[in-house]
């Protein structure tokens, strides 16, 4: 009887173990989301608080992150601090948008490394004209010291012009 309780028991705690505890599909999706939020703007955000999630964006991706955007000719390695300030330009040039990441699928070739094909989305308005884009992207996302951190953000170009 006492050995049937503690197998119980046992399971009963693998079991909340496996269920309360994220996966690291369910990390890196929450990071991506986190991603989107510290990217997304309001008109009326504050000096401060823009510095804040600019800096907390930076420390979801690895020192270097590499960045290939061809459309911009951008095919480089930026460290955490360039990442930032162009973070943070880019935040100024377009407030009031909205990030989002949707139709995302993750691959583990290795156990340390994810590679996630999404789509984002950013909606906002510029002046007084509203605008809904979308870029594919191929990001890499690398277990750095225990936590999952962006290596790679790569734009999927469909046609060159």
């Amino acid at each position: 009887m006492k050995k049937t309780v503690i197998a119980v028991l046992i399971l009963a705690a693998a079991a909340a173990i496996f269920v309360l505890l994220p996966g690291d599909e369910k990390k890196i999706r929450s990071n991506l989301d986190s991603l989107a939020g510290y990217l997304s703007t309001t008109e009326t955000d504050k000096s401060l608080a823009t510095l804040q999630k600019v800096s907390k964006a930076g420390k979801l991706c690895s020192d270097p992150c590499a960045v290939q955007f061809q459309s911009f000719n951008i095919d480089r390695n930026f460290d955490r601090k360039e990442l930032t300030d162009h973070i943070l330009m880019m935040k100024k040039m377009l407030p009031g948008t909205r990030f989002s990441f949707h139709d995302t699928s993750m691959n583990f070739p290795k156990e340390d490394r994810a590679d996630i094909t999404t789509t984002l989305r950013l909606t906002g308005k510029i002046e007084s004209d509203q605008f809904t884009d979308a870029y594919e992207f191929a990001i890499i996302a690398e277990k750095i010291e225990g936590k999952w951190l962006f290596s790679s953000f790569t734009v999927v170009e469909f046609m060159e012009q």
